[in-house]
Order: C-alpha cells, then sequence, then structure tokens
C-alpha cells in the first residue's frame, strides 16, 4: 500500500519536534546521580586544604556509584536544618540502612583501600582574596585545574601543605596542577569531560567541587579567554553551577548568551547525595489562588510585593526557610509578598528542599518560577545561530516543569524588557507555557521600570499579560531611581498613585501594580521605622502597613488575574465561565 504524500510530508515537518519532546528525559539539563546503598558520615574540614582534600573524596565516591563500581557516598557533617530535612528524608526515600562516622584522613584511607582513588593531584591553594579578581593578575588557579585531573584521573585534591600527609597514607602523585592553566586543561582534556554542564568558581571556594568530580565537569573563573570557549562547548540549555568572579553581569551575561543559564550554588552543600534521590520523591504542587474564588466586584486597589533572588539555589537550600528574616516569618500570609524561586531546579536537583516550600504555601501568597534559572531571555542564545529554536526548546522544558509543579507564573531579569530581541521571547514564552496566569519582568538595572503592560498571545489567541514592576523597595539608591528608596518611601509613592488615580475622573479606576524588593538591602541606617533586622521581609511588612485603606495586598497570581479581568474583561470572564 502506498502512503499518500500528504502524510509523509507532515510525518516530516513533524518528526524534529516529536523527536525533541522524546529526547527531553525532564532533568532539566543536570547530570544523573546514581543512588548508593550506604552513606559515610565525614566531619567539616578544619581549613580549606583540607575541605579541598574532603570535596574530592566524596566526589570520587560518587563517581564510582556511578559507574557501578561502588556503593557508598560520602555526607558532609553541616549544622543547618534544612539540609537535615533533606538529609532525612533522603536516607528514608532510598532506604540506607548502613551510616559510618569516618574523620578525612580515615575515610581516604578505606577509599584508597576500596580502590576508589587511585593517588593525589597536587595543586598551591590560591591566596584568600576577595572576588573582584581582576586587579590581582597573580592569581594561581592550580586548584580549578586540579580538580578537573581529580575527575579524570581518580586523585583526590592535595595542597602543597599536605603532600608530605598524603605520603605517609601511600598516596602516589597522579599529576602537578601547579603548572598548568586552565585554557591549556580545557584544551588537553575537552574531549574526556562532560560537556552537560561547566562549574564557575573562583579557586579558594571548595564547595561543589564533588559534584565536579562525580561528573566530571569543567571548571572556569574569571577569565573571558577561557569562559567563551567553554560555554560554547556545552551543549545548549544547561545548568551552568557555581557563581562567577568580579560583575555580576558580566559573567551571567555570557552564560545567557551561550544558551545556558546559572543555577548560584557554588554555597551548595552534598549535591551528589542530594541528587542522588532522584524521581524517587514524590514532588509536591504549588497552591496558588483559583481565579474563581477572586471577588471581582471589589474595586479597591490592589498590589503585590515581590521579593527578588530567588533563583538562588544556595540560598534556598540553606536557611530561607527557617529563617524569620524570608520565608520563614510566621507573618508571611499578611503582606501580599511573593517569593521569586527556582521551583524546577530545585524539584529536579533537591526535591525535599521544594516539597518543604510547596508545605507551607497558602492562597495568600504565590511562587514565581524565576528565569527557569538566572538567564536573560533577550539575551539568551544570541551567540548561537539558532537563537529562537533555542529560546523555545527552553520554553518547552519550563512548560513542562511548571505544569508537574502547578506554579502559574513566570518571571525573569532582562537587559532591555521593552526590546525587540525580549519581545520576541515574551511571545515565545506565551505560546509554550501552557497554563501560566501571567508573567513578571523586572530590569537587569534598574529593576523598577513603569509598570507597563505586555500583552502576548497564547495558542489559543489568549492575552497573557507581561507586567513590568513599577517601584522598588532597595537602600542606597540615587536620583536617577525616583520609584526607589526605602519602604516608607515607597508605600509614601504607592499611597501617592493610587489617590491621584482615584481623583481623576477621567479615568476613575483602581490602580493594579507591584514591587520588586531587593533581597539584599539592609534599612537599618537609612530608615527609622523598619523593625531590626532591617532586611528581607521586615522592610516589607512596614511598607504593606503603610498603605492607605484603599489598598490590599495580594500575591502575585490574583494581582495578575485581576489584571486580566479588568484589561481583557470578556475573554476572562468566558474562561473563568468553562
Amino acid at each position: 500500500m502506498k502512503i499518500p504524500k500528504i502524510i509523509i510530508v507532515i510525518a516530516l515537518v513533524l518528526l524534529p519536534n516529536i523527536l525533541a519532546a522524546w529526547e527531553y528525559d525532564g532533568r532539566y539539563g543536570w547530570p544523573e546521580q546514581k543512588a548508593p546503598k550506604k552513606l559515610i558520615h565525614c566531619k567539616p574540614a578544619s581549613n580549606v586544604a583540607e575541605a579541598m582534600l574532603l570535596e574530592s573524596l566524596s566526589g570520587l565516591a560518587a563517581q564510582a556509584v556511578n559507574e557501578g563500581k561502588f556503593d557508598e557516598m560520602v555526607w558532609i557533617d553541616i549544622d543547618n536544618l534544612s539540609y537535615k530535612y533533606i538529609y532525612d528524608n533522603s536516607i528514608k526515600t532510598l532506604q540506607i540502612k548502613s551510616v559510618t562516622n569516618m574523620d578525612i584522613w580515615g575515610l581516604l584511607d578505606y577509599l584508597k583501600k576500596k580502590k576508589v582513588i587511585k593517588g593525589y593531584v597536587l595543586y598551591k591553594l590560591d591566596k584568600q582574596r576577595p572576588n573582584a579578581y581582576s586587579s590581582y593578575p597573580d592569581i594561581d588557579y592550580s586548584s580549578n585545574v586540579a580538580t578537573v585531573y581529580a575527575s579524570l584521573l581518580k586523585g583526590v585534591l592535595i595542597d602543597e601543605s599536605l603532600a608530605d600527609e598524603a605520603k605517609k597514607h601511600g598516596l602516589k602523585q597522579l599529576k602537578d596542577a601547579r603548572y598548568e592553566n586552565p585554557i591549556e586543561c580545557f584544551n588537553k582534556n575537552k574531549n574526556k569531560l562532560n560537556n552537560s554542564s561547566a562549574l564557575s568558581i573562583p579557586p579558594t571556594v571548595t564547595n561543589l567541587r564533588d559534584y565536579a568530580i562525580a561528573h566530571k565537569l569543567m571548571l572556569y573563573a574569571d577569565k573571558k579567554e577561557i569562559i567563551n570557549p567553554v560555554l560554547e562547548w556545552v551543549k545548549p540549555l544547561s545548568p551552568i553551577l557555581g557563581w562567577g568572579c568580579g560583575d555580576e553581569y558580566d559573567f551571567t551575561s555570557l552564560i545567557a548568551e551561550w544558551g545556558h543559564y546559572n543555577s548560584a550554588t557554588n554555597w551548595c552543600w552534598n549535591l551528589p547525595f542530594i541528587t542522588s534521590v532522584g524521581e524517587k520523591a514524590p514532588l509536591k504542587k504549588a497552591n496558588e489562588i483559583s481565579p474563581n474564588q477572586i471577588n471581582y466586584n471589589d474595586k479597591s486597589s490592589f498590589h503585590t510585593f515581590v521579593m527578588s533572588d530567588g533563583d538562588n539555589m544556595q540560598w534556598t537550600m540553606g536557611k530561607f526557610l527557617e529563617t524569620p528574616l524570608y520565608l520563614g516569618n510566621q507573618n508571611r500570609d499578611k503582606v501580599g509578598l511573593t517569593w521569586t524561586l527556582c521551583p524546577i531546579n530545585l524539584s529536579v536537583v533537591s526535591p525535599f528542599t521544594w516539597n518543604s516550600i510547596a508545605e507551607v504555601q497558602t492562597h495568600k501568597f504565590s511562587y514565581l518560577e524565576y528565569g527557569g534559572g538566572y538567564q536573560y531571555p533577550d539575551l539568551f542564545a544570541s551567540k548561537r545561530p539558532n537563537r529562537l529554536e533555542l529560546v523555545r526548546e527552553f520554553a518547552k522544558r519550563i512548560n513542562y516543569h511548571l505544569k508537574k509543579l502547578d506554579i502559574k507564573i513566570f518571571g525573569f531579569i532582562c537587559r532591555d524588557v521593552s526590546g525587540q530581541d525580549a519581545q520576541d521571547a515574551f511571545q515565545i514564552y506565551a505560546e509554550e507555557m501552557e497554563d501560566i496566569t501571567g508573567m513578571l519582568a523586572v530590569q537587569y538595572f534598574p529593576y523598577e521600570l513603569d509598570g507597563e503592560i505586555y500583552w502576548k498571545k497564547n495558542r489559543r489567541g489568549i492575552d497573557i499579560p507581561v507586567v513590568t514592576s513599577r517601584y522598588s523597595i532597595w537602600d542606597e539608591v540615587n536620583k536617577h531611581r525616583p520609584r526607589a528608596g526605602t519602604p516608607e518611601f515607597i508605600a509614601s509613592l504607592i499611597n501617592r498613585d493610587v489617590t491621584a488615580a482615584k481623583e481623576n475622573k477621567e479615568k476613575s479606576e483602581n490602580s493594579l501594580s507591584w514591587t520588586i524588593v531587593h533581597a539584599w538591602s539592609n534599612f537599618s541606617k537609612s530608615s527609622k521605622v523598619v523593625e531590626k533586622p532591617a532586611v528581607g521581609f521586615n522592610p516589607v511588612e512596614t511598607a504593606s502597613k503603610m498603605l492607605i485603606d484603599d489598598i490590599k495586598t495580594v500575591s502575585a497570581n490574583e494581582l495578575l488575574w485581576r489584571i486580566r479581568m479588568k484589561y481583557r474583561t470578556e475573554q476572562t470572564r468566558a474562561l473563568l465561565d468553562k
């Protein structure tokens, strides 16, 4: 039987999309870590050199588990309730019965006996410096070079100060990394390394080297002559781990331009073991207010405060849910504070962290996926020949997880929100993110814009709002940012604008707007009214209490539905009546 030509043509058109869907494994670019049957506890190191050694021991154990040659992994003890929660649930889920305690050198002897390690890689620890490395031309990057060789040669990281002790434990030197720069290392070894990710990290930071060793990742720091080749080599849509040196925009923009996202993980602990849980942990869903629960007859003005920097994985995995300065505050239901977060990355990497955050959510506040990781939509994949294709594929992956977690808002930071490249990305997001209520946009600097709303049609012809922030709670601002400042100043601006809108007989309309809150601004000196410590949640609570009675604070999801009802009334009512 002959197959009609039209069917063949349709199949050829659809096949690439079908293959793309089949190829996606739901891991969002993160490499898979196999789970152990046993666990070894090790006390944290007392100095940087020993911490490097311990990270390499943990990484090589995890690598051996991945290769099916070993069944034990390492947990580095950390005094943190959030990590204890992750640990307890991971142990239970993986049904680990055997947990052994060892010190660093005892662990080294044990892994040597088990043939997990074959020797050591020698390096020279760089002097402790600030992250502004550009003013230090004599930086020693050999710890980063040594970490790459540790993964390939199965050697532990040994600083010059520990060389004699390593020899006493019967280790031989496999490589002297002190005289090879990162570019030489990359050119020699890129065919042996894993290009599904890379680690951006200063040579003095120890965390995450275990993960890099477990998965044979390339490391880089602040030199652009290595950053561009590495980011070009890493396959598109991949997570770049760690954090860069120097100017934030410089290193984050390069990551986005090559079609990747930054995960901000350089202070994470124990990722090899944490990620081994994988899909064994059932994921909880977000808890957003339903559009049918909203009283649209209420003609008050509505405002939302949105906490910045939630794409910072190390923050959300740490004390984010413990401290009253952030999500741990018991008044979190009362101020309409929405949280930018990284639900997708958390659900893949640390599902129990996401579950703990999802458990405390009520309809009073929202969680939004912030960028799918730190990336700029208008710069994304601009160095690749198929930019828009990659933006669309990235949006499809985000959509997969938003639906899985029931996240309704997508937020992001742009270089230029109003530019055509940003607008093109917003249109793709609207088409590919099927169930979102809307999007929230800020600009790299300043964060606050003018509250402009851009409308983008989804595949069903429904208008999806992209709403920019109008105000910013931010310390130490200048005259060029007239809508940024202390909580009391921003509250006065919101009150002024709402009052003006009510008094304008031509408009006679309620105000719907939002404020971005700089997560790290401390108002202990600049504000006389914020309760100390004057950072995080407390400035928001202060601002919300100073709003006039005509203004109600709501979650971002409710604000977006109210915007849709106000500006696209017939369309929105038709949706709610279905």
